[in-house]
């Protein structure tokens, strides 16, 4: 759950990491949002209201309720960049000129607030989410635009839900996915549903179909084949049916099988190869096999027979696990990244980094000498992005941005790309880590 959203305590799990580590603590603002859900052991909750009031005492920013800004992260599509600025307005740059296209931006005027998720292309056109709140008074909105133009293809505006609208889109064909929080016009609702959107309606019938969920869903939608997997803050892991999107008859007999995490789920998913990855603030990271789990199936242990594996962190895990090679990445909340072996779970090496990582590292080649070897870009909630190697945990070197980064950090044509917290988009050789040119995203400045 990303800085600045608001959340319910009551959804949260007791964390198996105290608050009293200063990185993780940095990192988080409480909120105030309503809810009817009750732990299923009272006894958590002077824990957790004690766990408030020391993060209330460190923060000093409860009533803090605005989404901030800076999550999002570049998308490339040819010679083009696209990413969600601070304000909360998706904007395209250009990667031969180093510059912002000033005729192309959504909305024109004011941004929606915040865009913590990456956009999706599909075809000619991109999509996207962004939300606000005042308050408790949120407003989100899907949109899709035209690549081309930037003008909306639903319309002059996207759907527009009462809601925060925080995780990635999952698409499979011309239909998106999206995870909610609560709608607020809706006074019994469910506290949280699955959206299938259709990208290719009209502005009357963009909403196929829906499905509730059992919390506030901050994790995205992650699609792999015919089967989308969403996580909520009330730690359930949902795998859903996406193989005929267009029938709408009991959208929730579409749920395959369920997983019940032992702490709140607010990090993105990753599917891959059968598998999901994903961690959970209750400091664990986990693997399962979506082929093996049954139908129906609520079976909340991994199955190590499987290939399945939950591994112990040392704190809260928001960045999506990433795998290659046989090797997965986990990174946390405190600044470590942890290489595990794919098939058992099996520690390889750790390493520690200079701030909190709240997503994804990015893998990718850099030279050496006449060789190339392959290494992870780890963004730094603190300052800048490391070089940390895949053999060993090394560092290797750094990608100084001079801020804070929260976003993934993009390679394209030999450059990574990173969109820093202040607002500048700055890209940086890959070989030798230098910068080579900067934008501010907001007004089109150049920063270099």
């Amino acid at each position: 759950m990303p800085i600045g959203i608001p959340y319910s305590v009551q959804n949260l799990r007791r964390p198996k990491t105290p608050p009293s580590i200063p990185r993780t603590i940095r990192v988080i603002k409480i909120g105030s949002e309503p809810t009817n859900r009750k732990l299923s052991n009272h006894k958590q909750l002077p824990v957790l209201f004690a766990l408030v009031v020391v993060m209330i005492a460190a923060i000093g920013c409860v009533n803090d309720l605005t989404p901030e800004g800076g999550w999002s992260g570049p998308v490339a599509e040819g010679e083009s960049l696209f990413i969600g600025n601070g304000d909360g307005n998706l904007v395209k740059f250009d990667t031969e000129s180093g510059n912002l296209d000033q005729n192309w931006r959504y909305p024109s005027g004011d941004g929606l607030g915040a865009m913590y998720s990456n956009s999706v292309v599909i075809g000619e056109n991109i999509y996207s989410v962004g939300y606000t709140c005042r308050g408790d008074k949120c407003d989100g909105e899907i949109f899709g635009l035209s690549l081309v133009s930037g003008t909306s293809i639903w319309g002059q505006r996207g759907l527009e839900l009462k809601t925060k609208l925080v995780g990635e889109i999952g698409v499979s064909g011309d239909t998106l996915y999206v995870g909610t929080t609560a709608i607020e016009e809706e006074e019994d609702g469910a506290e949280g549903y699955f959206y299938a959107i259709d990208s290719a309606a009209d502005a009357a019938s963009i909403t196929k179909w829906r499905i509730p969920l059992d919390a506030n869903s901050f994790s995205g939608v992650a699609v792999e084949g015919s089967t989308a997997f969403i996580a909520t803050m009330a730690g359930t892991i949902y795998a859903i049916d996406i193989s005929d999107s267009d029938d709408a008859t009991s959208p929730s007999d579409r749920i395959k099988w369920t997983f019940q995490a032992d702490g709140a789920v607010a990090g993105p998913i990753n599917a891959v190869a059968g598998n999901i990855y994903f961690g959970d603030m209750l400091s664990n990271a986990y693997k399962l096999d979506s082929a093996s789990r049954s139908a129906g199936s609520q079976i909340s242990e991994v199955n190590p027979g499987n290939g399945e594996w939950k591994y112990e962190t040392v704190a809260w895990v928001w960045a999506k696990p990433i795998v290659e090679d046989g090797t997965t990445y986990i990174s946390t909340l405190d600044g470590t990244i942890i290489a595990v072996d794919d098939a058992n779970g099996s520690e390889k090496w750790s390493a520690s980094i200079e701030g909190q990582i709240v997503s994804a590292p990015t893998l990718f080649d850099r030279k050496r000498g006449e060789t190339r070897e392959r290494a992870l870009a780890v963004p730094s909630g603190e300052n800048n992005v490391w070089v940390i190697s895949v053999i060993d945990g090394r560092e290797l070197g750094v990608f100084v941005t001079d801020q804070p980064v929260k976003s993934t950090p993009l390679v394209h044509n030999n450059h990574l790309y990173v969109h820093a917290l202040n607002g500048d988009l700055k890209w940086f050789s890959v070989d030798d880590t230098t910068q080579r040119g900067c934008v501010d995203l907001k007004g089109g400045g150049r920063c270099d």
